[in-house]
């Protein structure tokens, strides 16, 4: 065999040996990628339905200690004790009506479509429906939903067939789509428990909308089940004839990650958790063919001849020598600018400082990352830049150019600030003084005040997105940054961009009205916003200390916060302590209706307690310059 058909030989069985290892290595990791993916899809599933129960138990236990509801309650389960064998001498009691009309105004609030009294003995002796007065629970769905109530607790009842837990039905039966249940315990006068008090609302309703907020793709979803394998939410494809896998049959939690069946009869992977505390577990499953369809490009590419391979080795060793000079960015270019060293780093992208070629001006850009480069990343990363740009008030960060590099990654130039954010300004001398607090926040009013008149919400006003900077010979100048969450309220028609990405932003400074609904947000949520801000500069304390998000959620969902002159450590001025107090009111009709407002007190509230350039330029001067 000559030579160089022996070479020939040996080369394409090193690129074939190393295409196979390239593939297994590919695939490996994407295998790893989708379990990290399924396993997050779903811890945010939980965690969601956790804070959404919690809520609710929190309602039912208010609603269950009203006096009135006590009392009524209390009447009716006296009065079916006598009348044990006839329910229509309770059903239709005089104290069943003024019970119904009590608790409708609840039932309105919460979403709820009916309610349940239940006594000892398992009898509903009240129902907001006449048909279900009378009925008594089957002993086991008895001691499953109601027995720990009669002990105290507040319980979710995940949806159940009511033939599984009544003795009879009624020949009419007014719920007739399946329905989640919280139960509270009803306590007499002298504390103990007489009965449950239960409010129904319908499965397909708030329980299934949370549940479907966490697909992801074109076939991702999540869903609820029960032991028989039973889907309890509203899944995101028709059903079809395939029977649902049985995930907790083997196993309280798990990933698979090799392609199986789902409901619908397609091929997909998935990840689930059994909760026993709420009876039913939680599945997270995403296409099979959208999840690796990397690895289908791959075998593509591993078909074609001899050479496209050896194409495709060389390419994937450029793809490899592109991420080696992404990990040397300094000195690198983007279009007119040359990069010098990285001055900040977020989730999806690295600000550098950076110089214009001809301008010599320093310029901070900021870089989408690769990793991030998804198209809804993109579009975020676009529209950021557009709509900051249309603003042109001088305490908004200016933008000063956007482009595409060679490698395709995504930049934007805006000028670069000396400064420091209000979180570094506390950290480095503690609360602000209330006048220079007073200077800082009607800044940030201003600003957003322009941005409000253009339609424009800013979503995510933090300290870290507020700095404070030496700019064109002032001292304490500010500055709004990142405008990555803005939501434009004039185009109804546009797609809201975070809305799968929900979970961004701080919960500290999240109005209550966007925890709840992410796409419920008006100008008042960014009111809210600079009340936190407030509380923080002048008490050096966030305004509910926890020590996890869950528990952040709750405090901010129900507790009402405390008065900023109860923390501060310095006088803080009566109109002030009223005003941060109404920006973080639960309810956003009781806050500032306009920022303007807000801007005007502020204004006011500056004459009476300057803040010097003399004071200023004094808290700088021990402050290096970052250039």
């Amino acid at each position: 065999m000559p030579a160089w058909a022996s070479a020939v030989l040996v080369v394409s069985a090193l690129l074939v040996a190393l295409g196979y290892w390239t593939y297994s290595a590919v695939e490996r990791s994407l295998r790893e990628l989708r379990a990290s993916t399924l396993a997050s899809m779903l811890e945010a599933e939980v965690r969601a339905l956790d804070i959404w129960i919690e809520n609710r138990r929190i309602d039912m236990r208010r609603v269950a200690r009203d006096p009135q509801v006590r009392s009524q309650v209390q009447a009716l389960v006296k009065l079916a004790a006598r009348h044990a064998g006839s329910p229509e001498a309770y059903c239709n009691a005089p104290a069943r009506r003024p019970l119904v009309e009590q608790l409708a105004l609840a039932l309105e609030e919460q979403g709820a479509v009916a309610f349940n009294a239940t006594d000892r003995s398992r009898r509903i002796v009240a129902s907001r429906f006449r048909e279900y007065c009378g009925l008594q629970l089957t002993p086991a769905a008895f001691e499953r939903e109601l027995a720990p109530v009669l002990q105290g607790e507040t319980r979710f009842v995940r949806p159940y067939p009511e033939d599984e837990r009544f003795e009879a039905l009624p020949p009419k039966r007014p719920l007739e789509r399946p329905v989640t249940w919280f139960e509270t315990p009803v306590r007499d006068a002298g504390g103990d428990i007489v009965a449950s008090l239960g409010f129904g609302e319908y499965a397909d309703g708030q329980f299934a909308r949370i549940l479907l907020a966490g697909r992801t793709g074109e076939t991702g979803e999540a869903y609820a089940f029960d032991r028989r394998g039973r889907i309890l939410s509203q899944p995101r494809f028709p059903r079809g004839d395939t029977p649902l896998a049985k995930y907790a049959a083997s196993a309280e939690q798990g990933t698979v990650l090799d392609a199986y069946a789902s409901y619908h009869g397609a091929a997909v992977i998935g990840a689930w958790r059994w909760l026993p505390e709420h009876d039913l577990g939680v599945a997270v499953e995403m296409g099979a063919a959208e999840a690796y369809a990397p690895l289908r490009y791959l075998n593509i590419a591993f078909g074609v001849v001899f050479g496209a391979l050896a194409i495709a080795v060389f390419a994937a060793l450029g793809s490899a020598l592109s991420v080696i000079r992404l990990r040397k960015e300094s000195g690198r270019r983007l279009g007119p600018y040359r990069l010098g060293r990285q001055i900040g780093e977020g989730g999806v992208a690295k600000v550098f400082l950076a110089q214009h070629d001809l301008l010599k001006r320093p310029t901070a850009v900021k870089l989408l990352k690769p990793a991030r480069a998804t198209d809804e990343m993109v579009a975020r990363f676009e529209r950021e830049v557009q709509l900051a740009s249309s603003l042109s008030h001088p305490n908004t960060v200016e933008i000063f150019d956007y482009g595409r590099t060679r490698d395709g990654l995504f930049y934007y130039a805006m000028e670069y600030l000396d400064g420091l954010t209000v979180s570094q300004v506390i950290a480095r001398s503690g609360p602000l003084a209330l006048a220079r607090a007073i200077h800082v926040l009607r800044q940030v009013c201003a600003a957003l005040a322009e941005a409000h008149a253009k339609g424009l919400v800013h979503r995510d006003i933090k300290p870290e997105n507020i700095m404070v900077c030496r700019y064109g010979g002032i001292h304490d100048f500010v500055k709004i940054l990142d405008f990555g969450l803005v939501k434009s309220m004039a185009r109804e028609h546009s797609r809201d961009l975070t809305r799968s990405l929900s979970i961004l932003g701080t919960p500290l400074y999240m109005a209550p009205e966007r925890l709840r609904d992410p796409a419920d947000v008006d100008t008042r949520a960014d009111i809210y916003a600079v009340g936190a801000v407030a509380f923080l500069m002048l008490t050096g304390r966030r305004m509910f200390e926890t020590s996890d998000d869950l528990q952040l959620t709750t405090k901010v969902l129900n507790e009402e916060p405390p008065r900023v002159s109860s923390l501060a450590r310095q006088p803080i001025a009566p109109e002030v302590d009223l005003i941060v107090a109404s920006c973080v009111e639960k309810k956003r009709e009781d806050r500032p209706q306009r920022i303007t407002d807000l801007a005007e007190a502020f204004d006011a509230l500056a004459a009476e307690h300057p803040w010097t350039q003399r004071e200023a330029a004094a808290w700088w001067s021990d402050v290096p310059e970052t250039r």
